[in-house]
């Protein structure tokens, strides 16, 4: 079994709201620069210091298709090794679900493989927890019919991990209240800000939810003992809020205030999918600044 280092937000993180960051950005623009494209962020993390982050690091939808720490690829070693080096960052492996209907065995060696970042000696890339994405149910409704499922892959994490491990499962949407017990955090909503944005993600039929502030936050958690569990993350934040507003810092100032005031765990914001942290005006920088203000 791994041990499992505590980093130092854990305990503030059960009640300031802190940045989930999903990073399915490759680290870098040319081979061996230091991990140029995942700059920002570190500049970010550096700049907002009271922030605690969650990055969660995803080479192949998983740890990567070598089965090596760090995908056997300097750019993911080095890049990772940066985000342990800063105060108050939380890295985490990526595993996918595919709605409950990957085979456990496919997660587990998944998780397996994230497990053996943390025996690499040449650098620190370990990983503190599990990201389990597509956990919602193939009805699309979160009734608990996967929660066998996602008990044996989360108890597989903590047996690799220590049992103080974290599990962040990726719902997207309003979970079964069951799944708080098993899931160290839970994403209860994920869409866009503005469902006509022109957005192929955002505009495609059914259109998905828009984020609509304290209704979304009222309407995902119900109740607010689960709070510090949740994380929102609204993708796509361009074009115009559910009320008439224009996306801009302004807003996601605003939006931040009203998650911190209802004491969500965790968030983020992004305006070019998840392809980009410095598209506007959802930077990465415009969110660590607002998350950190008061």
């Amino acid at each position: 079994m791994q041990s499992l280092i505590l980093l130092p937000f854990l305990v503030a993180s059960t009640w300031a709201t802190g940045v989930l960051l999903p990073l399915y950005l490759y680290p870098s623009a040319v081979y061996n620069d230091g991990a140029a494209n995942w700059k920002p962020i570190f500049s970010a993390i550096t700049a907002n210091p009271s922030v605690n982050w969650q990055v969660v690091i995803n080479p192949h939808n998983g740890p990567g298709l070598t089965g090596l720490p760090g995908d056997n690829d300097i750019n993911y070693i080095n890049g990772t090794a940066q985000f342990n080096d800063l105060p108050h960052v939380r890295t985490i492996g990526y595993v996918r679900t595919l709605n409950g209907q990957a085979p456990l065995s496919e997660v587990e060696a998944n998780i397996t493989t994230w497990a053996k970042w943390n025996n690499y000696t040449s650098s620190n890339i370990s990983i503190h927890g599990i990201f389990f994405d597509e956990a919602i149910e193939p009805s699309g409704v979160s009734n608990g019919a996967n929660l066998a499922y996602l008990t044996n892959a989360t108890n597989f994490a903590r047996q690799m991990f220590g049992d103080s491990t974290v599990t962040i499962c990726n719902f997207g949407a309003k979970p079964d209240p069951r799944y708080y017990s098993i899931c160290s955090e839970i994403i209860v909503f994920e869409s866009c800000l503005d469902n006509n944005s022109g957005s192929a993600v955002c505009t495609t039929s059914p259109l998905p939810p828009q984020y609509e502030n304290q209704t979304t936050i009222n309407t995902n958690i119900p109740n607010t003992a689960y709070a510090s569990q949740a994380a929102i993350v609204v993708h796509d934040f361009v074009g115009t809020t559910y009320n008439g507003l224009q996306a801009s810092v302004t807003t996601l100032d605003s939006y931040v205030h009203t998650l911190k005031a209802n004491a969500v765990g965790w968030a983020y914001f992004c305006s070019g999918e998840y392809s980009s942290v410095t598209t506007g005006p959802a930077t990465i920088g415009a969110l660590g600044s607002a998350v950190a203000s008061t």
